[in-house]
């Protein structure tokens, strides 16, 4: 699925699967910038107590590695919510050097522009990118629990359904690298607060011991499945942020003090 590149020292993943569709799908890693300890090296978040100009500099080289115009590119603020913008010109360079001007109170982020560069910032959260292979239109959202028990998902499917026309049967949905559940560990009152909510045929969680592990992707696979996407138009990343520390932050496993990697999505339709 994601094959890790390198460009200057810098390590990324590339999803190749659906370029045949015209969409580039991104996801950065922690080596090849310039932070220091616990940040490094390349964390890419403005909103960690990381050194504001090293920050500056990570994202400079990621844009530059990937080909990415920065001028071009957008980023939500992320606040754990369910809120979704379909973006335009008018937007971007929203969050691409400074956390203060990304689009505010934003966790998801739609674009029918194939100008136009998706960005989002991760250290255990989903990352769930979404596409309309028929018509170009792309979505990147940001999924931790609170945003999946929000539904933020499927806001996002409805919103192509109902606002964009998109036929449910062209719609893509990637996943990329995140906590697994074996390392996602959560209380009973979670678990409780999601078992009220959804009831799903997947078993997405489990219990041992009267302990509880929560696997964010596999209910918003089920989310996915539910609304009518296809079981061969999902694609799920296993790599877990938790256990590859050699690659990526993970805000559970350091923490809280860490880095962020960056997803990244566009078109050129």
């Amino acid at each position: 699925m994601f094959e890790i590149k390198q460009n200057n020292e810098l390590k990324y993943l590339k999803l190749n699967e659906l370029e045949e569709y015209g969409f580039h799908v991104m996801f950065s890693t922690r080596i090849g910038g310039f932070s220091k300890p616990p940040y490094e090296s390349l964390n890419l978040g403005f909103h960690t107590s990381d050194e504001n100009n090293l920050i500056r500099k990570n994202r400079e080289k990621i844009y530059k590695s990937l080909n990415l115009s920065a001028d071009n590119i957008i980023f939500a603020e992320q606040i754990h919510s369910n809120n979704i913008k379909l973006v335009d010109n008018s937007d971007k360079g929203s969050g691409v050097y400074n956390y203060s001007s990304s689009i505010k109170n934003i966790d998801g982020l739609i674009s029918t522009d194939s100008s136009i560069i998706l960005g989002g910032l991760f250290a255990d959260c989903v990352p769930i990118y979404i596409m309309d292979k028929s018509q170009g239109y792309f979505a990147l959202i940001h999924a931790g629990w609170k945003g999946t028990f929000n539904n933020i998902l499927l806001e996002t499917i409805n919103f192509f359904k109902y606002n964009l026309k998109s036929a449910v049967k062209d719609l893509l949905i990637v996943m990329g690298p995140s906590i697994a559940q074996n390392n996602y560990e959560v209380s009973f009152d979670l678990i409780k607060k999601f078992k009220d909510k959804f009831d799903s045929d997947l078993k997405y969680y489990i219990k041992r011991n009267n302990n509880y592990w929560l696997d964010l992707k596999k209910l918003n696979k089920s989310i996915a499945l539910d609304n009518g996407i296809k079981k061969e138009n999902i694609y799920i990343s296993k790599l877990c942020t938790f256990e590859r520390e050699n690659l990526f932050y993970s805000y559970r496993r350091d923490s809280g003090t860490t880095g962020r990697m960056a997803a990244f999505i566009t078109s050129n339709r």
